[in-house]
Formats: structure tokens, C-alpha cells, sequence
């Protein structure tokens, strides 16, 4: 099915959700045949620029920074990244004394990046070695899922099964796009954007945002602990000369932007960015959201 093939209907607890939603043989087919070979969507680069890999470094920091202020007075030390990608989080998290294990669909991006962690990798279907984790008592003390419950189907069977996982006490951290978002609905109220354009099924199936990510953990019978936001980069589209999405020639150059600014607001410090960045959530901003939550 094409991206107009699909409508939005909100769920209960207020998250937009694709209908219908593809069947799990068409959404492997879809990841298999089109989403890893196709540029506009592809995931993994072949490599990236100095300012990228110093980015990627500085939220890889970032997340554990703020992982590490959530926890409790018990020592966390049992690290699982679901959708572990490059690599980039799980090396930081061993770099500072984690025992980590991460998953994803291949060892592609860790083989590219780290391939000294691909040890630490198991490959397959994320809801399956979740289950297989929990079915042997392998709990962790801590669990990230960055930029993956947008994709699945069942993003709350998803969430139960890391809930599952985690031990007394334990945290996981989720980041999502911020969609459906205040930003968004001002650019379109202003007519600097004609659609949707972050609506985009089977990529994307579900669609959260700093609002509606509360009752959605609340439901599933989580705590948010924290939440924190990163460079606003639609802040480009409310400018005719910078807007990409009209002009699509201009997102390198708000690409290239953002690395200078974000790294700039690195400078003073990970605590005064850290606080920066959960300002612009409090602020309903940021083109992803993270939230910290633990199991009530």
C-alpha cells in the first residue's frame, strides 16, 4: 500500500496510529525489499562526517546521563538496547562500566561501526528474544529503545515485554519522533506546510509525542520519570529561505545547522545541555522525545 492508501485514526489514549495497519509478512516484506535499499529511507550510511559522529556521541551521552539521574539508590548494571542499530549507545554504556547486550533485526550498522560489539549482539525478531529473555529469568536493570516503537505493530505489546524484562527498580529509556506535535499544527496553520509530511505508513505505523506518550506509559502501568527533547530542526521550516519541506534542496544546509548548534550547546557542559534539552520537551519542541519510565 502507498503512504495515501492509509488513514489516521487516534487511539485511546491519544496517539495517532496508521489504518490499516500491514499484516507481519507485508512489513517484513516492506523492510526486506524497500526500507534498507531505497535512499529516501534509508537508515544506515556508509559513513558520516566528524560533526555526525561527534552528535551521535553527544546523545549516546546524553541518554545515559539522563538514564543515570533516574536511577535509585540500587545499582544498575545490566544494559539492553532494543534496535541497537550502530552501535553508538551500547559502546558509550561500556565505556563507562555497563554490562551490556543489545538486539536487532542484523549486525549490519554494528559491523560498520563497532564490530567489536557484535559479540554482545543477538539478531532476530525483537518481540521473540524479548520473550525468550523473559521465558529464561534474564532481567536487566536497565533498557533502551531508541527510534523503534514507531515501527512496530504492537508498540504495547512491545512495552510489556520490556516491562517484563526489567528488574525491581529498573528503567527504560524510549525515544519516539515527536508527531502530531504543536509545532507541526502552527506550521500548518501558517500554511508553511501543505501535509502531513511525517505521516508515513508502513515506515512509520504509530505516532506519539510529549502530550500523548503520558497516558500511553500511564496505561501500560509506567512511571515517567523524566523527559527530554533534541534540536528542533522544523524550527528551519518556519522560514521560507530554510524550509525543507518545500524545498528539499535546503535540508542538508538545516542538517548541517543543527550539528553546529547542538554541539555548540554542548560546550558549557552534559548538565546544562541536559537541562536544555528537557526544557524544549517541557516546551512541547524537539523533533524526538525521550522519556525515562520505570514500572509502577
Amino acid at each position: 500500500m502507498k503512504t495515501d492508501e492509509y488513514k489516521q485514526i487516534t487511539n485511546s489514549t491519544g496517539y495517532v496510529s496508521a489504518c490499516p495497519l500491514p499484516s507481519p509478512e507485508m512489513l517484513a516484506r516492506f523492510y526486506s525489499e524497500i526500507y534498507y535499499q531505497e535512499s529516501a529511507t534509508k537508515t544506515y550510511q556508509a559513513t558520516y562526517s566528524n560533526e555526525e559522529l561527534d552528535q551521535k556521541r553527544l546523545r549516546a551521552k546524553l541518554l545515559l546521563h539522563a538514564v543515570k539521574a533516574a536511577q535509585t539508590e540500587k545499582k544498575c548494571n545490566d544494559f539492553l538496547e532494543v534496535g541497537c542499530g550502530e552501535g553508538f549507545v551500547l559502546q558509550a554504556a561500556k565505556e563507562i562500566g555497563f554490562n551490556v547486550a543489545g538486539i536487532d533485526f542484523s549486525s549490519f550498522g554494528i559491523q560498520s561501526f563497532h564490530p567489536h560489539l557484535e559479540e554482545y549482539l543477538s539478531t532476530g525478531d525483537a518481540f521473540e528474544l524479548l520473550d525468550n529473555r523473559y521465558d529464561s529469568g534474564t532481567k536487566v536493570d536497565v533498557c533502551i529503545l531508541q527510534n523503534i516503537l514507531e515501527h512496530v505493530i504492537d508498540p504495547e505489546g512491545l512495552m510489556q515485554r520490556i516491562k517484563a524484562v526489567l528488574t525491581p527498580g529498573g528503567v527504560a529509556a524510549i525515544n519516539v519522533p515527536n508527531d502530531f506535535s504543536r509545532m507541526q499544527e502552527k506550521l500548518k496553520d501558517l500554511d508553511y506546510v501543505n501535509q502531513d509530511y511525517w505521516f508515513l505508513p508502513p515506515q512509520h505505523l504509530h505516532y506519539f509525542n510529549v502530550d500523548n506518550i503520558r497516558p500511553f506509559m500511564a496505561k501500560l502501568g509506567f512511571e515517567i520519570v523524566d523527559m527530554f527533547g533534541d534540536f528542533p530542526i522544523e524550527m528551519f521550516l518556519f522560514h521560507p529561505g530554510s524550509n525543507y519541506a518545500s524545498k528539499p534542496e535546503n535540508g542538508p544546509a538545516a542538517h548541517d545547522a543543527r550539528l553546529i548548534v547542538d554541539l555548540l550547546l554542548a560546550e558549557r557542559g552534559i548538565e546544562n545541555y541536559y537541562r536544555f534539552c528537557q526544557a524544549m520537551s517541557a516546551c512541547g519542541i524537539g523533533r524526538n522525545v525521550c522519556v525515562i519510565v520505570r514500572p509502577k
